[in-house]
């Protein structure tokens, strides 16, 4: 590695010292043909999940084309074949769940005729240990412990100033009894406020489902996940139905299984909501001039708006217990997005 001193910086602004450059022939590979060119690789003290990150100058130099939504990189072989390279979805998301706790020096390339500097930067190649599990986007700076009035303790993050740490911790102590601490805590949306409604087309036909067989492995999942569901008041027991489907499982990533109803045929019986959602350009400038931005993810968000009574035996779906219904807005219903940025727009309005 050859010495070089001159600095980088990211995109936040940040000054990213150098250790030196190494020039490497690289190999690209598609099944048995290959293409090599020189790169320079720039190494770099900074963090990210990448091992490479290939500058514009390098993919100009192997003539690649890049196409993000199919995760795909095509260029011409030496022979004047086209070559490609796909990427990895689960791979891609490790290496984002990843980068939220970065650790480990990153590498930066450029092609070898240019000077360094002027490519992009990359990293380690260790993992989030949390990949796997079962785990919301957490929050991954050091946190401190807020003990809190009813026994209960909050996180606090370390990245806060003294001074705001000050200002929020009195809050959130005169605050204890508006936390949620468990599904059953949660309130609810008064139905006065905002409730879901399905709006069926009359000329629709019913449809009740043959009842799928799962295997023993997938009934014990949809058992305890209805239980789940029950216990928390969100379902209950459905008679006399209309429009009946069957529960769908999806494995996950980390082996464990997501339940979901499969509403299709409702779905299509019903028209589309077409209430406005927000711009994305229009929040961006709303939050212009703040010096506090906070993030909020509300638990259960969906689940906390009642169906209306009149339609909740319509969101019936079989299990080998019971034949079950929504109580209260479930996530693959069609327009709950709508319902749910109704309520938000109230909220914020009041």
């Amino acid at each position: 590695m050859v010495p070089y001193d001159e600095s980088i910086y990211g995109f936040s602004g940040e000054k990213v010292s150098t250790r030196g450059y190494i020039n490497l022939y690289t190999v690209f590979r598609d099944s048995n043909q290959t293409k090599t060119i020189p790169i320079r690789f720039l190494v770099v003290d900074a963090p990210t999940s990448y091992n490479v990150l290939l500058g514009r100058l390098s993919l100009n130099t192997l003539g690649a084309i890049v196409s993000t939504p199919h995760l795909a990189m095509k260029f011409p072989s030496p022979s004047g074949d086209i070559l490609t390279i796909h990427g990895d979805q689960r791979l891609a998301r490790e290496c984002y769940m990843a980068s939220l706790r970065p650790q480990l020096p990153i590498l930066q390339t450029n092609h070898i005729e240019h000077p360094p500097g002027s490519g992009i930067a990359l990293s380690g190649d260790d993992l989030d240990p949390r990949v796997g599990h079962d785990a919301r986007l957490e929050h991954v700076d050091e946190t401190i412990p807020l003990e809190l009035p009813n026994g209960r303790t909050l996180k606090l993050g370390t990245g806060l100033q003294h001074d705001q740490r000050e200002m929020l911790t009195p809050t959130l102590i005169s605050n204890t009894d508006l936390f949620s601490w468990s599904v059953a805590d949660l309130p609810g949306v008064d139905p006065h406020v905002a409730v879901h409604k399905l709006s069926v087309y009359k000329e629709a036909r019913y449809v009740s489902q043959k009842k799928w067989k799962l295997g023993e492995e997938r009934r014990l999942v949809v058992k305890i996940e209805a239980n789940k569901l029950l216990n928390a008041g969100f379902i209950e027991e459905a008679h006399y139905t209309t429009w009946l489907p069957n529960v769908v499982l999806v494995k996950k990533a980390n082996g464990k299984w997501r339940m979901r109803v499969d509403y299709r045929d409702l779905n299509k019986a019903c028209p589309r909501d077409a209430y406005p959602l927000p711009n994305i350009d229009w929040l961006v400038d709303g939050a212009a001039g703040n010096t506090v931005l906070s993030f909020l993810d509300t638990y259960s968000r969906y689940n906390q708006i009642p169906m209306a009574i009149t339609d909740m035996n319509k969101t019936a779906f079989i299990t080998d217990d019971a034949n079950y219904c929504y109580k209260v807005m479930s996530f693959g219903l069609k327009n709950v997005g709508a319902t749910y940025q109704r309520l938000m727009d109230k909220v914020f309005t009041i």
